[in-house]
């Protein structure tokens, strides 16, 4: 990938970019109890593709792939309780296939393998922590240190991942707030179904190294409006319209209460799981909820405006100009 320095704004230009995509899984020490822990990053490379399987997932990747020349922009990823590093696969790809390197963690202790810490204040104090060591594991990676453009580093969050990156971009979560809220949720909320821990902890871990936060149907109820007066960097900000895990209000509220207000939308007739990647139907019927969507709900025709999407607010709110543009 071709790249140059013109004004202090970095310029990507497409001619010159990988029109493959890499992807590797990485382990790491866990901060939190020196556990091993994963990340998987996905980044341009002119290695050829093949077909990987992961699961009951089959990626079309250079696995292990040599990472493309130039210094790539860095989006981390948090997914969502009880979800995957795989879960934003598509976006991830298509980020990668625009010149961006993404870096996904896999949140010990409340993954689908691993969701011991699920509705506890240790979930809602490991995943911050996870996220940033997730970031210093990339950056500090041999072959990946000198291809990345550390002043260019975003962050993308679903659900409890939206809270992760907002704990990371400066927001104070009151946990006691959860548990306020559990106590007389919004009717047909299914958020607290799996019972939250009552504790008055706050969680406070700024990560200054993100510039720009993408939030996808987002855990807002742990952020006061003084909670979230440190949020400075650009934000962009989804809600689901027939969300049943996170009311309206949640998500909302802390629309009005940052300080500076998002770039929002509303996903039309959307289910809470409509940001995960689409899978084919009989891997949707094996998976179950996180697969399903609304009557007439389109997930894959979704998914290309928002891939779009994701991709032009980053290239925005990080300052990545483009030939063409």
């Amino acid at each position: 990938m071709g790249w140059c320095l013109i004004a202090g704004v970095v310029v990507l230009w497409a001619g010159g970019a990988a029109a493959e995509v890499g992807m590797r899984v990485s382990a790491f020490t866990d901060p939190v109890d020196g556990g091993t822990a994963r990340v998987v990053v996905w980044y341009p490379t002119h290695a050829p593709e093949t077909p990987v399987r992961r699961g009951p997932f089959v990626f079309q990747v250079a696995e292990g792939g040599p990472v493309a020349e130039g210094r790539h922009p860095l989006v981390v990823v948090s997914h969502g309780s009880g979800g995957s590093a795989f879960g934003h696969a598509d976006t991830a790809m298509a980020l990668a296939r625009r010149g961006y390197v993404v870096a996904a963690a896999h949140h010990r202790g409340n993954a689908f393998d691993d969701d011991r810490d699920a509705g506890t204040e240790r979930m809602w104090r490991n995943r911050p922590a996870q996220l940033s060591a997730a970031l210093d594991h990339v950056l500090a990676e041999p072959d990946l240190a000198d291809r990345l453009d550390r002043e260019r580093v975003g962050a993308l969050g679903f659900s409890a991942g939206g809270y992760t990156v907002l704990v990371a971009a400066g927001g104070q979560a009151e946990l006691g707030l959860i548990a306020a809220h559990c106590r007389t949720p919004p009717a047909g909320e299914r958020f607290c179904h799996r019972g939250n821990e009552e504790t008055e902890a706050r969680v406070e871990a700024r990560d200054p190294r993100i510039r720009a936060a993408l939030l996808m149907a987002p855990v807002g109820v742990p952020f006061s409006k003084d909670g979230l007066a440190g949020v400075t960097i650009p934000i962009r900000l989804y809600r689901a319209e027939r969300d049943e895990q996170i009311a309206a209000s949640q998500v909302e509220e802390l629309r009005n209460r940052l300080p500076t207000p998002p770039e929002y939308e509303v996903v039309r007739d959307a289910g809470h799981f409509a940001f995960l990647m689409p899978v084919p139907a009989p891997l949707a019927a094996e998976l179950g909820p996180p697969a399903w969507d609304p009557p007439g709900f389109d997930r894959a025709a979704f998914h290309e405006r928002l891939n779009a999407e994701i991709t032009d607010f980053f290239d925005r709110a990080l300052a990545i100009e483009r030939q063409g543009r």
